[in-house]
């Protein structure tokens, strides 16, 4: 298969009813870096997050639950600037709470906005996820949250050890991995873990594999692949080696969706 037959294609992630491994095969959620959604929010620094996160945790902690953060939300770099913070919350627990197992994830997200609603905070929806803005002293600042089922093993999967001077981002992790997982035969959702494919390309929803992040590792990198070797696009090349190198000249060349920083 060459690879122009494999590149390209979205990162997708079935949300579930009932079972978590049925949840995983009827919708994909998708996670959107970027964008503003309210007037009046700043950029800040990184070395702001754990105050934002603190405060959008305020409203989640009353009901004894977590919002986790995600990307560069996760591991903050010191001087780095951003544009929101993502993060996620469990699908599962929220359900419980509001005693609504049955109901639709749509439903679900609006319920957690009104959480934020009653209080206080400004809200918007858009797609899978609540936007809130946040004020902090002066300014205010946007949090994404998306609500996804078995939020602290998809974190995992978003939670990145990109070197410094680095010209990829999350996105291009991810978009490296499901070729990879593609060439193998397997799909890679990256909010639940590996699948198998049809023949068409499209996930078999009767094939998954595992949201092991460990054993994703071994299956898509090599029998001594770790989790570690999962956290950039430059770890993932060199757990490939010269394979891995050719991949990524191959991807740069062709995939015209592969945006790097400038």
């Amino acid at each position: 298969m060459k690879i122009k037959d494999i590149l390209g294609g979205k990162f997708k992630r079935k949300i579930r009813r009932g079972s978590r491994i049925k949840r995983m095969r009827q919708e994909d959620l998708h996670l959107n870096e970027g964008g503003n959604v309210f007037d009046g929010t700043t950029d800040f620094e990184h070395s702001m997050i754990p105050g934002i996160m603190k405060s959008v945790n305020t409203v989640l902690s009353k009901i004894g639950i977590k919002a986790i953060p995600i990307g560069s939300g996760a591991t903050p770099t010191k001087g780095k600037v951003s544009g929101d913070l993502d993060m996620i919350v469990d699908v599962d627990q929220l359900k419980q709470y509001f005693k609504m197992e049955d109901a639709k994830d749509a439903d679900i997200r609006k319920k957690l906005r009104q959480l934020y609603d009653l209080a206080g905070f400004e809200t918007a929806q858009t797609g899978s996820s609540v936007h809130v803005k946040v004020p902090m002293g002066d300014h205010a600042h946007q949090v994404d949250i998306m609500v996804v089922p078995n939020a602290a093993n998809a974190a995992q999967f978003h939670t990145h050890n990109i070197p410094a001077g680095s010209k990829f981002k999350g996105t291009n992790k991810h978009q490296l991995l499901s070729v990879i997982a593609r060439q193998k035969g397997m799909l890679w959702s990256n909010f639940v873990g590996l699948f198998k494919r049809l023949p068409n390309g499209k996930k078999d929803p009767n094939g998954f594999i595992t949201s092991d992040i460990n054993e994703i590792a071994k299956l898509l990198l090599g029998p001594n692949a770790r989790k570690e070797d999962m956290g950039s696009v430059e770890s993932i090349v060199a757990a490939l080696g010269k394979e891995g190198e050719e991949l990524l000249a191959n991807i740069r060349a062709n995939d015209p969706n592969w945006k790097e920083l400038d």
